[in-house]
């Protein structure tokens, strides 16, 4: 049986949750009931449902009173989601009991549509899932790095997106009217990131408040979802769908230096072989190493001098620094490229 957040995220993502717990939002919904404008206004008593309120309906009653007549009709409704016309100004909602739920769509799109994820979550989740994939694979193909197909699916989801990938952040969105959640959540990375801990669950609630959900991509590789509000099955769909494409973009390069202008590699991994050659000069990676070394270490100034994007700055050093042990962003390792380009010029 759905959950109120299944229902919820499917149907509009963009609906408010009005003076509520949002772990309450994970009450289980049996059906769809819906208000009219005119009376009687209410249908027949039922329990565990969603019942959707005619925002017309308030121009006349208010919500107190609109709650007194739900309770003494029998209903238990698991929510209530006002479905308001654009523009409609409503009074702070009185505490309910439930969860409710503000929507600006039409009362029917809201009805019809929750009562068709309740008929067929799985044939929705599916449809879905191939929508996000093939959104999230046409993103990268535009535009080869994690943080195209991020940005796609945060939008789409309403959800703010994280990619990490060997200890670093390499995306970050925040979803629409989110970016104090996305700073928030920044503030918590070394936290999450660093404890065996951080992986017991897909899906939980940090102690900052905010409920995220992992998708590993790869070891040492992972896509963050994340909000105030408790995680969907759609959120999990999209974390697949996403992870998919980036698993593709960030899966580990193939062991063949001397193909991309490199030397062999070190004997000793993380360390710089004394006496090895530089880089052949005119090789992206070895333009990339001098770049870095020239910008004493910064990577946005090394990438603009290069015309690239900064996540292309990194993967390059990534590569450069498993395979040789070679890093300018080390002040010792930036002085060797220098003086080997200086006696190769």
């Amino acid at each position: 049986m759905p959950r109120l957040i299944d229902v919820w995220r499917a149907v509009d993502p963009e609906a408010r949750l009005l003076g509520a717990d949002p772990a309450d939002t994970t009450v289980l919904v049996r059906g769809v009931a819906r208000t009219r404008a005119a009376p009687p206004h209410l249908p027949p008593p039922m329990t565990g449902h969603l019942l959707v309120v005619d925002g017309a309906l308030l121009d006349s009653i208010p919500a107190d009173r609109l709650l007194a007549e739900v309770a003494a009709s029998g209903h238990e409704p698991a929510a209530i989601v006002v479905a308001a016309r654009d523009g409609q100004r409503l009074p702070d909602w009185p505490a309910a009991g439930f969860p409710v739920l503000l929507s600006h769509r039409p009362i029917a799109a809201v009805a019809d549509g929750a009562a068709a994820y309740l008929a067929d979550e799985p044939g929705h989740l599916a449809r879905l899932r191939a929508e996000l994939r093939l959104a999230a694979a046409e993103a990268a193909l535009a535009a080869p790095m994690p943080t195209a197909p991020a940005s796609l699916i945060a939008h789409r989801i309403r959800r703010g997106v994280a990619v990490v990938a060997d200890g670093e952040m390499i995306a970050l969105h925040p979803r629409p009217a989110g970016r104090a959640l996305a700073a928030r959540f920044a503030a918590a990375f070394s936290r999450l990131f660093g404890t065996a801990s951080a992986r017991a669950a897909a899906s939980r609630r940090l102690r900052e408040g905010m409920w995220v959900h992992e998708e590993r991509i790869r070891p040492g590789a992972a896509v963050w979802l994340f909000d105030d509000v408790p995680m969907s099955r759609t959120d999990e769909v999209a974390a697949e769908a996403l992870g998919m494409t980036l698993r593709a973009l960030l899966r580990r390069p193939a062991a063949q230096p001397t193909a991309m202008g490199l030397p062999p590699p070190a004997d000793a991994p993380g360390r710089v072989a004394r006496g090895a050659a530089a880089p052949a000069r005119g090789e992206p990676f070895a333009e990339t190493l001098l770049a870095v070394a020239r910008a004493n270490g910064r990577v946005a100034t090394a990438a603009r001098s290069l015309g690239v994007h900064r996540n292309t700055v990194l993967y390059r050093l990534r590569v450069v620094r498993a395979q040789r042990g070679i890093d300018p962003r080390r002040p010792e390792d930036a002085l060797r490229l220098l003086r080997e380009d200086d006696r190769s010029a």
